[in-house]
């Protein structure tokens, strides 16, 4: 059993250019049983409304998607409005485009992550890689810094998810020139 890794590939405060980079990440992708999961920290008052008018109507008609919203750790998340305490959220989905479309106006500023998980990464000849088909994923982190949203920032970092070895962070950079990016950083332990 081993953990993928996770590159920044891009930091901005503009979630349609961080959607943008996903696109072309995806269009390399084997795309073969995505599934995409938002998993976001919200206010049981202020904020789960958004997300069950966002999601709500449609999750479960198919008997595969899904949508959980639980208590928040009060450890994890520091002392709660009583009126409005936090609950997480998560949505699963299976296909592109049904969480993407009401994204940023759904979370606004709520810690969120978004994630992709497709079936692999391509081979890339060129830079003596074989396919990776059990660490791809792509990974867009709202509000927050780390790849488990819960260092809060003022803007939206994008991920590259591929292989724990030394030749998959030529992976990761080949990836991010697919989406006319670099490396913003090393790795870190992902999923």
């Amino acid at each position: 059993m081993s953990n993928s890794r996770a590159y920044p590939i891009l930091r901005t405060t503009d979630v349609d250019r961080a959607l943008h980079a996903v696109g072309h990440l995806l269009s390399v992708a084997y795309l073969r049983d995505t599934e995409v999961q938002l998993c976001a920290r919200t206010g049981r008052q202020s904020g789960l409304p958004r997300y069950l008018d966002a999601y709500g109507h449609w999750l479960g008609a198919d008997g595969q998607d899904r949508m959980w919203a639980h208590e928040a750790p009060e450890g994890e998340t520091g002392p709660q409005d009583p009126a409005d305490p936090l609950v997480d959220v998560e949505v699963m989905v299976h296909g592109l485009g049904l969480l993407e479309g009401r994204l940023a106006e759904t979370v606004r500023s709520d810690p969120a992550r978004l994630e992709w998980w497709h079936h692999g990464w391509p081979a890339v000849p060129s830079r003596d890689l074989a396919g990776q088909f059990k660490h791809a994923y792509v990974q867009v982190v709202l509000n927050a810094a780390d790849i488990w949203a819960t260092e809060p920032a003022d803007e939206h970092t994008v991920f590259v998810h591929v292989g724990p070895g030394e030749s998959e962070v030529t992976r990761a950079d080949w990836l991010a020139g697919v989406a006319g990016l670099t490396l913003l950083g090393p790795g870190v332990l992902g999923f």
